[in-house]
């Protein structure tokens, strides 16, 4: 036997026989629709033989998918062509129209619908997000596949239906060519705003199919090979290692008796557990060979669904395991730690919303009983321009800008939420501390918080490092991991430091907790901006004084410290008083 042939032995026995019948089943479906009335298992001992002689014949596997995309798509051009030209008996010439319109509308009719009820929220989401162009395309997307759905006889809620039309087999070809080019894509957009967990699902079903493919996997592999190597891991990317993951990750997780705490930390410890089988899982999968991930058809799917099942579990069941080893300082209050700045989500809350909807719910005021000028105000806020209802603000327009004194209702509040107000020369900042942790910095113009590690346990044992970036007019920036210099200084006079449950070195850990303390800071600063946003909203510059303004951002800000305070603090803050 020559080499070409063992290597090609060696890639037919790797193959699983689930992968081989799910080809025979699409194969079937396929020849199923090029004869009037007959179904796929009619056609399965027929797919079974092409399939069989195709399987023998490849020298890849790659090349065995190459040979039965190609031979079908033959057939398709042969029959499509043949049904156009040669066939002389109307009644079956319609019978094979009306078949292939059914055949259309089986494959597309529930994604069409799909589309079409979440069009408006998705277009809206859109427009949102991306601006009014990409809405627009996204909006004539969907009512073009409306139509299309229409003309197939589809059902759309809210839609009056066609009269049923005898479209011909060259109509019904454009349609199908038209609809395979973008319904896929525009469900696409519409799912990723509607269901991302759908989207997510679907996402994972089409990585899973590219990773079939042997180049795709072997480039994987072998990053995937080059890291573990890098790091001296010893990581396995084998099938019997994804078996054992898969086993572990399939073990029933004990459900606890009521009132015993021992058996909810068993159970959450199992959860755990299954959700590093998974993680690891999906890491040895992705190192597999094409042919060897067969054997584990839709393993990114499956492990993507225990993640989130054990995750929620968690969340909802055991939370107060959390609160138990929560540590507290003397007082009994929960000692804040610097994972919880980008743990902890600041969530900007509209008050006029909710003002609004108490309003639509009071029905003991009409608009006779409101006086003249309040409904005079109604008027003119109804009338404002779209542009001015959502201004982006970027910047404060006259709070703490350079030059200018803090209004005496400032200060009292900045002390009841222990801010301190800093001056660098004509510069402004307010600055809040959070326990040991980290401070945040609240700047002016423009609107930016920065969120940067504390260290207020610094000792004279403690090495005396500081990462300062020089700005143009001799400003210094220091940077958000500045603080992490605490910890225990080995004997070749590295500095440790512990977060996340992990101790490492310093040079090592302060990148990762620099994009994460990034991240917690652009959110603040996204609320922070929601907050002077809402004095800007619904007015105009020129009929406002500056007064006016300074008192409306002196109020947003005390609102964006409320939300700090509240979230980082767990909602037990209570204002300092003097």
């Amino acid at each position: 036997m020559s080499e070409a042939a063992a290597a090609g032995g060696d890639w037919r026995k790797s193959i699983a026989q689930s992968y081989r019948s799910g080809q025979v089943r699409s194969i079937a479906e396929e020849l199923a629709t090029f004869e009037p009335g007959a179904s796929a298992d009619s056609k399965k001992m027929l797919a079974m033989k092409f399939e069989d002689s195709i399987f023998k014949a490849a020298s890849s596997m790659d090349d065995y998918r190459k040979i039965i995309d190609k031979k079908i798509n033959k057939l398709k051009k042969h029959y499509a062509k043949k049904g156009g030209v040669d066939e002389e008996n109307k009644d079956l010439i319609r019978e094979k129209e009306l078949l292939f319109q059914k055949a259309i509308r089986d494959e597309y009719s529930a994604k069409l619908i799909y589309i079409a009820k979440h069009a408006d929220r998705a277009v809206q989401v859109t427009r949102m997000t991306s601006g009014e162009q990409k809405a627009k395309v996204l909006k004539d997307h969907c009512d073009s596949l409306k139509k299309r759905a229409l003309q197939l006889g589809v059902q759309i809620e809210g839609e009056a239906p066609l009269p049923r039309l005898n479209h011909g087999m060259a109509f019904l070809t454009q349609l199908k060519a038209s609809l395979d080019t973008i319904v896929d894509t525009v469900r696409s957009h519409v799912v990723k705003v509607e269901d991302a967990n759908l989207f997510l699902e679907e996402q994972l079903d089409s990585a899973d199919k590219k990773l079939l493919n042997s180049k795709n996997s072997n480039i994987l592999r072998k990053a995937l090979q080059d890291a573990a190597d890098a790091d001296n891991s010893t990581q396995q990317l084998t099938t019997d290692q994804m078996k054992l993951l898969t086993d572990l990750m399939n073990v029933p997780t004990p459900i606890p008796r009521r009132n015993q705490n021992a058996d909810q930390v068993r159970a959450a410890l199992s959860r755990i557990e299954k959700m590093r089988a998974s993680t690891q899982a999906i890491l040895t999968y992705c190192g597999l060979t094409a042919e060897e991930k067969t054997s584990f058809p839709g393993s990114l799917k499956k492990c993507s669904a225990i993640l989130k099942e054990n995750l929620l579990a968690l969340g909802k069941d055991h939370s107060y395991l959390f609160e138990d080893v929560e540590e507290k300082d003397e007082d009994g209050n929960p000692i804040i730690k610097l994972e919880d700045s980008w743990n902890k989500h600041l969530q900007y809350v509209d008050e006029t919303v909710v003002q609004s909807a108490a309003a639509v719910e009071d029905d003991d005021i009409t608009a006779e009983d409101e006086p003249a000028n309040k409904r005079q105000k109604t008027d003119e806020d109804t009338s404002t321009p779209p542009a001015e209802t959502n201004r982006m603000v970027i910047s404060a327009r006259v709070l703490l800008t350079p030059g200018r004194k803090p209004i005496s209702k400032l200060i009292p509040e900045l002390k009841k939420k222990s801010a301190v107000l800093i001056k660098n020369g004509t510069v402004s900042s307010i600055r809040m501390e959070f326990g040991t942790a980290f401070e945040m910095t609240i700047y002016f113009k423009p609107l930016l918080v920065t969120i940067r590690a504390l260290n207020k346990e610094a000792t004279a044992t403690t090495a005396p490092i500081r990462d300062i970036t020089a700005l143009s007019g001799g400003i210094q920036w220091p940077s958000l991991h500045q603080g992490l210099n605490a910890g225990e200084i080995t004997d070749n006079n590295t500095s440790h430091v512990s977060v996340l449950g992990v101790t490492g070195t310093r040079a090592t850990l302060a990148p990762i907790i620099a994009k994460q303390l990034e991240y917690a800071s652009a959110q603040a600063t996204h609320v922070l901006r929601k907050c002077f946003a809402a004095t800007v909203n619904g007015k105009t510059s020129s009929s406002e004084s500056d007064f006016g303004i300074e008192i409306a951002e002196t109020s947003a800000l005390i609102k964006f410290m409320k939300i700090v305070r509240s979230t980082y603090h767990n909602g037990k803050w209570v204002d300092v008083e003097d």
